[in-house]
Formats: structure tokens, sequence, C-alpha cells
């Protein structure tokens, strides 16, 4: 009898260690291609926060899992509910993902998509942070389920810029015990997300066909490549160089950031980003230029997070 326990034992552990092997899986490549554009910068934002507000040590690795559990079910939520409403661009685009490929089903997918989005909700529950979780949800449904994806204005202006705001909100609260937020850091936050939705149209150049296979009324496709790579170099040339000025000076004034070598270095380099990226946007046009192109912007957007500390140890 005893002999038959430890099997039956060992027959469930090897099933759950199976079961939860295969769940990193499926995990892992839904938001593979995210971890750079999302992981990355919430672990930034994280520790932006935690420097901003100084909490003892001791906190630092708990709060730490913490923000990357809820940055991981904050993608993956978007993640399996984008890619149940785009399963046959994902066969032209992206065909290795696990819908497209088979590695799972649509009802399955359905299953977890429930399952993770009430884990992702009791998360946010524990860490004070659950109505800006619901607005998350809100913009999720937005995104894939209400059509603001079908038009870049919508898509970007406004779903990816409350998405942005969203993520570096929760973020600060997890990094801070208080979870207090003070009025400027708020106003960085709100301009550098209205800067990073502003300028993602950017992305739209790389999978044109896609996009159009799914009636999206990307810049490109509205406006046609021309006139669309034309509003992306005015938009780096000159309106987001200008937003992120904007959001330097919710911490410090114009005097100082003009007298303060450092500042004046950042100024001038972000400048200087935005205006290599509008470069490469006329002179670099196949698919895998333009996808490195993107990929300045992600490069560009994580190294602006974390200007916030600086601009506050020069006060």
């Amino acid at each position: 009898m005893n002999v038959l326990c430890r099997k039956r034992r060992r027959y469930r552990n090897f099933y759950c260690c199976r079961f939860a092997l295969r769940e990193i899986v499926v995990i892992w490549r839904f938001i593979s291609n995210d971890i750079k554009d999302t992981i990355v910068p919430s672990v930034i934002a994280f520790f932006n926060g935690w420097i901003y507000v100084r909490p003892p040590i001791r906190y630092l690795p708990g709060q730490l899992l913490f923000s990357l559990i809820y940055a991981s079910l904050y993608i993956y939520t978007f993640c399996i509910s984008n890619q149940l409403h785009s399963i046959a661009e994902d066969a032209i685009n992206k065909p290795y993902r696990p819908l497209p490929t088979g590695f799972v089903t649509q009802k399955e997918t359905k299953i977890r998509f429930l399952i993770y989005n009430a884990l992702f909700l009791i998360v946010a529950f524990y860490l004070h942070i659950f109505f800006i979780s619901i607005a998350w949800i809100v913009v999720t449904a937005g995104l894939n389920q209400w059509g603001w994806s079908s038009h870049w204005l919508t898509k970007n202006h406004l779903g990816m810029s409350l998405g942005t705001f969203i993520l570096f909100t929760a973020q600060w609260v997890i990094a801070s015990p208080e979870g207090k937020i003070s009025g400027n850091v708020y106003w960085y936050f709100a301009l550098l997300s209205i800067w990073a939705g502003s300028s993602l149209p950017l992305q739209d150049f790389r999978d044109v066909e896609g996009d159009r296979l799914m009636g999206r009324k990307t810049l490109t496709i509205s406006l046609g490549e021309e006139k669309g790579r034309l509003v992306m170099i005015f938009q780096y040339l000159i309106m987001s160089p200008a937003l992120v000025l904007m959001a330097m000076l919710t911490q410090v004034t114009m005097v100082h950031l003009l007298d303060t070598i450092l500042l004046r270095c950042l100024l001038f380099a972000q400048i200087g980003v935005h205006w290599y990226i509008a470069y490469r946007i006329w002179y670099f046009r196949s698919p895998k230029e333009d996808d490195f192109t993107y990929h300045l912007y992600v490069f560009l957007f994580c190294a602006l997070v974390p200007m916030l500390n600086l601009l506050c140890e020069s006060r």
C-alpha cells in the first residue's frame, strides 16, 4: 500500500512539474517578442522609482519579484488577447507564434485569458494597484476587441500612451512602500507616455502586408509610405524632442537645464538620437532596417525612463 502511494505521489509530482514547465514555455512563446519592449522598461521604471523613493534595502528582493510578476502578467494578458484576435495576421508576419503553429488551441488560449486576467487582478489588489490594473484591462480590450488598433491614431496616441502611463505608475507604486507619487513625477510620466505613443507609428513600416490583411489603417496604409515617412520624420525632428524637453522641464527649470553640463549633454544627446532615427526613416527602408530603426526607439525609451532621477539629483 505504501509503495502504491509513493508511486502515485511520484506520478503526481511528475505531471505537476511537466504541466508547470509547459506553461512556462507557453508564456515565453506568447511574450518573447515583448521582453525588450515591455519587461525591460518595466524593470527600469521600478528601479527608477526605487532610487527616487529610497526605501529600506530589505524591501528590494520582494518588491523586485512583485515587479517582475506584475510586468509579466501585464504583457501576457495583453499578448493573449492580441494574438487571439490576430491569428490570420500572425500567420503571415509572425508564423512562429503559438497559435499559428498549433502549439496551443484557441480554446486553451481563451481559458488562459480568463485565468491570467483573474490572477493579474489578484496580484494588483495585493499591491494596491487594482484600479490602475482595471484600466489596463480596459485599454487591452479597446486595442484588441473594440477596434482601437484599427487606426494608427487610436492605437498609438490613445492606447499605447495610456498603457505606458499605467505601467509607469504601477511600477512606481510597487517600488514605493507608501505608494505615493508626487505631481511633477506624474507630469513626467504623462509627457513621456505621450512621447512613447506618438513616436510608435514607426513600428508599422515593418508589417504592412499583415496590417493590410487585417484592415488596419496604420499611418503607412492611411497616408502611403512616402507621406507616412515624412510625417514620422517631422515627429522625430520636432515633436518627439520637444516632448522630451517638456518632460525634463517638469523637474528642472530651463535656466538650470542649460547651466548644468550633464543636463545639457542629455538634452543634446536625446535630440541627436531623435534626428538619427529621422534620418534612418527616410534612407533605410527595408523591413530589416525598419526593424533596427524601431529598436533604436526602444533603446531611447529605456534610456529616457531613468533620466528622471538624473534630473532630480541635479537640483
